[in-house]
């Protein structure tokens, strides 16, 4: 049963992001699927009939990955937005940190939670980051999705644009923590500005996250995969991307199969959604509508 959302907004929360999320919860509907002893929070946005669209996080991360592209899809498209198992307000599993067996669990829960809502119905499927390795192992088990988009994600295994040092924020408190937080953000997600809202959604994510995503993310696991994978695809990545080589990364992931296309963005980070919002959401809803 769907309940409509009231969770109160936290006071720390700065205007704009408060204004974004606060339009976005009025319009949205939020519940739950359980699977080996998981609790998966989603939310969920658009028409009851409107063709399904699940999106996917990155690691740190939550639904709010997502939040200046829902008001561009939820008119259209039935969104559904999961905040992955060990991440944001859904539980973890019972398993230790580094378990290698944690990744092949999170995407069985994901699989089953899609399936609980959707059945067999095709839908798109969107990953950003870590969870665009999540999203080619989901779409490698589920072949009745329609398309797979890309932004950019994490599994290629090539090499980085380059090696950003990243200070461990836990071991700060108070302002200090949070000004760690945000240099972090800025060397690692962001080719524009910090500003409050993208520090804000960050350090949310942040202090929820308990899946240790980083081993998975650096090996070549979404390459392995996307053989497997016949269903459209695009891919995004923002120029100024950090964790990938963007060229090179799109390149060797489409495999010059025609269904396979890609483009980067400039001025845009790793975080290519919210740093180039207006820019990503034209472009999926012009590819997405095509499909």
């Amino acid at each position: 049963m769907l309940n409509k959302v009231l969770n109160k907004l936290p006071d720390t929360m700065p205007a704009v992001a408060r204004d974004l999320q606060g339009r976005a919860r009025m319009r949205t509907t939020q519940h739950t699927t359980q699977n080996a002893g998981c609790t998966v929070q989603w939310r969920e946005w658009g028409p009851q009939d409107g063709i399904p669209l699940v999106a996917l996080h990155g690691g740190h991360g939550s639904w709010l990955h997502w939040l200046r592209n829902v008001d561009a899809f939820a008119d259209k498209y039935r969104v559904l937005l999961p905040d992955m198992p060990g991440f944001g307000d859904s539980t973890d599993f019972d398993l230790p940190a580094r378990d290698p067996a944690r990744l092949d669990a999170l995407v069985q829960v994901l699989q089953h939670g899609i399936e609980d809502q959707l059945g067999q119905t095709p839908f798109h499927l969107i990953g950003f980051s870590f969870g665009g390795l999540v999203a080619g192992k989901v779409a490698q088990r589920m072949p009745q999705i329609r398309t797979l988009s890309l932004l950019g994600s994490a599994g290629h295994g090539l090499r980085r644009a380059s090696e950003v040092p990243m200070r461990n924020w836990r071991e700060f408190e108070g302002e200090e923590r949070a000004l760690v937080l945000k240099e972090n953000l800025k060397a690692f997600m962001l080719a524009g500005a910090a500003d409050a809202d993208a520090c804000w959604i960050h350090e949310q994510s942040c202090e929820k996250t308990r899946f240790y995503s980083k081993t998975y993310s650096r090996g070549a696991l979404l390459a392995d995969v996307l053989p497997d994978v016949h269903a459209p695809m695009f891919m995004l990545w923002g120029e100024e991307d950090v964790t990938a080589e963007p060229v090179k990364a799109a390149e060797f992931l489409a495999q010059n199969r025609q269904e396979r296309e890609w483009t980067t963005i400039p001025n845009a980070g790793h975080w290519v959604q919210y740093d180039a919002a207006s820019t990503v959401n034209v472009l999926l809803n012009y590819w997405l509508a095509q499909r």
